[in-house]
């Protein structure tokens, strides 16, 4: 064993002096890079090289063709000028002088018998071109072809000057990369090998059980940087050994923390080989069963357990399992133990390893489950005789409110039928005046005729008294049969639950009127805006009842104090298969925090002084259930309250 430990040491030791002596040729890493380098940038320059020379070898092909070209084009006919007119002296200076042009070596000029060339025929690879000499009398205009003209270039030279550029590039390149591979390399030495070297060797030194210095490596000016990534690399080591040295620190904590844990704790803690044989116990477990620390058994073969058949079965189906209880008797004590346990298996290989697990003493729980439930069978019966009286006082008090909400509806209704007496009351008096007055002025009339003492002006008096007491108790009697009226139709609309087909307008203003007693109280005469054609089938007393009670809440707590300006807007539109009412005042509005408590029964800000809390409690009851619709509440301090509330048209 001494043997394998030296080996790996000694190999570690080799390696660790090679890093240290090590040249930047001999670095594989460098190599490499150099290598490919090496390849990339030989790579590079041959492709580069090759396009230049193609460029090159396209450019001097080109000025070939473009100097025969021109030629062609300016020269011969010049050249067929002289010819035609025989100066055989001038053809060959001009010959003579073309030869001189760049890329052209040889011409020869043909006409019949006469030859007249210039230059040294090319004998290797050429660029020959035959091109007529062609003569244009300027006075006929005819052209006519009297020879030709044969002009010739040496490509050979072209061949070699680019082959000779070519090889002087690449050496030049070749030379250049091998020198700036080497710098790189050596860069690449002090810049990286030498700290990854030196991180390399931190590594090999560290160790978790022992504080060390931190790494710290060296830079090289201009050629590395403070915060580079080989910097940040080392910061990073430093930070990770720190985190193992404190992880290492942590873990010989944690395990003297769970030994001391096992050794003190109540449960039991166990651990199985494949076998199921125990080979941990804690000692609160070896001492409960009396046993010996190495006694190698399995649990089937402890005393205590033989009858513990679930737990057996548990452990045979080598899988994890939870609450297994298992009850022991131990030194004629019986104990509840819940057991539990994590299977381990060999993720590669899929073979069993054995069970982890632990045994919790539930001993005591289990007596106070006994005694809870014995507490619960008693509690059930309490339970149920106060759910029957709580039955019981519910039903009651259902019947009061439904009595209450009765008696509210009557005391409104009483309320409007002693507010319309005293209303009506006012237009009969007036009547019986008026009345009173009549029967004077016949009495006088009927005496004066008598006596016949009746004179033209004690006539007109008396008919224009009679005329003015007949005027008052018609407008009277008709005040007061309008009265009437409306507070009849009211009192049958309140009264009825009947469904009918009613004109909106007609009902809403009946209603208003019929409740004027109580809103002159404050003064204020509510606004109705709306469709006068508007129709609606739905149950017509229930509408009067729901606005009736919504004036009445505002006369009572909307306009408290003084008020310069009371105003109560009602307003009824269609929309789709709806009614909407948009109920206003300008009162004095409800806090944000009694918005939810307005509709709740029996509350109000008024107890004590004619309110029962029923009113809007209704109004809700009565749109939501007896008219399915729905009521939108709004409101702010001093900002009056907003009611929005949908009907059905037509109510099924």
């Amino acid at each position: 064993m001494a043997s394998k430990i030296e080996k790996p040491i000694l190999e570690a030791n080799h390696e660790t002096e090679e890093m240290q002596s090590i040249h930047p040729l001999r670095s594989r890493l460098g190599r490499r890079i150099i290598f490919i380098l090496v390849l990339l940038s030989g790579t590079i320059t041959f492709l580069a090289t090759l396009a230049q020379l193609y460029f090159d070898y396209s450019k001097q092909f080109n000025n070939v063709d473009r100097r025969h070209q021109e030629i062609r084009n300016i020269h011969t006919h010049l050249l067929a000028s002289s010819l035609w007119n025989f100066d055989l002296t001038i053809l060959q200076q001009r010959v003579n002088g073309l030869i001189n042009l760049p890329h052209i070596d040889y011409l020869e000029i043909t006409s019949d018998n006469y030859k007249i060339s210039a230059g040294e025929p090319v004998t290797g690879r050429s660029v020959s071109n035959l091109y007529p000499l062609t003569f244009q009398d300027p006075i006929t205009g005819k052209s006519e072809q009297i020879g030709t003209i044969r002009v010739e270039s040496d490509i050979q030279q072209i061949y070699n000057s680019l082959l000779h550029d070519f090889l002087v590039i690449l050496s030049i390149n070749t030379i250049k990369t091998v020198l700036v591979c080497y710098l790189i390399l050596i860069i690449f030495h002090h810049s990286i090998n030498q700290r990854i070297y030196a991180i390399v060797r931190y590594l090999r030194q560290y160790n978790p059980r022992h504080r060390t210095a931190p790494l710290r490596v060296y830079n090289y000016p201009v050629i590395t940087q403070k915060n580079d990534e080989l910097s940040l690399l080392c910061n990073e080591t430093n930070k990770l050994t720190k985190s193992l040295t404190i992880l290492y620190q942590n873990i010989r904590f944690e395990q003297t923390r769970l030994a001391d844990f096992a050794h003190v704790s109540s449960d039991w803690l166990w651990e199985t080989d494949s076998a199921l044989k125990l080979v941990y116990c804690s000692e609160t477990m070896l001492e409960a069963l009396d046993l010996q620390e190495n006694h190698g058994l399995a649990f089937h073969e402890i005393e205590q357990f033989e009858t513990a058949i679930q737990l057996q079965q548990f452990l045979n189906g080598k899988q994890n399992f939870h609450h297994c209880e298992v009850v022991l008797n131990l030194n004629g004590h019986k104990i509840w133990l819940m057991f539990q346990a994590q299977a381990r298996y060999d993720k590669e290989q899929d073979t069993f390893l054995g069970f982890r697990g632990t045994a919790l003493n539930i001993t005591e729980l289990k007596a106070v489950q006994a005694e809870l439930e014995q507490l619960n069978q008693s509690l059930e019966h309490t339970v149920q005789e106060r759910t029957h009286d709580l039955a019981q006082s519910l039903k009651q008090l259902k019947q009061a409110q439904a009595q209450l909400i009765q008696s509210e509806k009557l005391a409104a209704l009483g309320g409007l039928v002693a507010g319309v007496a005293h209303e009506v009351n006012t237009p009969l008096g007036i009547a019986v005046t008026a009345t009173s007055i009549i029967e004077e002025v016949t009495e006088e009339f009927e005496r004066a005729f008598r006596d016949q003492s009746l004179t033209t002006n004690q006539f007109v008096e008396l008919t224009e008294r009679l005329k003015s007491g007949s005027e008052l108790l018609q407008s009277n009697l008709s005040r007061a049969s309008k009265l009437i009226r409306d507070f009849k139709q009211t009192a049958v609309d309140q009264v009825s639950e009947s469904l009918s087909k009613f004109n909106i307008h007609q009902v809403l203003m009946a209603l208003i009127a019929s409740m004027h007693p109580e809103t002159r109280k404050i003064p204020v005469s509510p606004q109705l805006e709306g469709d006068e054609n508007l129709m609606m089938t739905s149950l017509p007393g229930t509408l009067t009842q729901i606005i009736s009670n919504l004036i009445m809440n505002s006369v009572v707590h909307a306009f408290e104090g003084e008020h310069s300006s009371p105003e109560i807007h009602i307003k009824f539109y269609a929309q789709d298969k709806h009614v909407i009412f948009e109920y206003q005042d300008n009162g004095i509005g409800v806090p944000q925090a009694l918005h939810e408590k307005i509709f709740e029964p029996f509350y109000t800000s008024k107890r004590g002084h004619g309110g029962s809390g029923l009113g809007l409690n209704l109004v809700f009851n009565l749109v939501t259930q007896k008219l399915k619709g729905h009521l939108k509440f709004t409101s702010e301090p001093d900002q009056g309250v907003h009611y929005i509330i949908q009907l059905p048209q037509i109510l099924d």
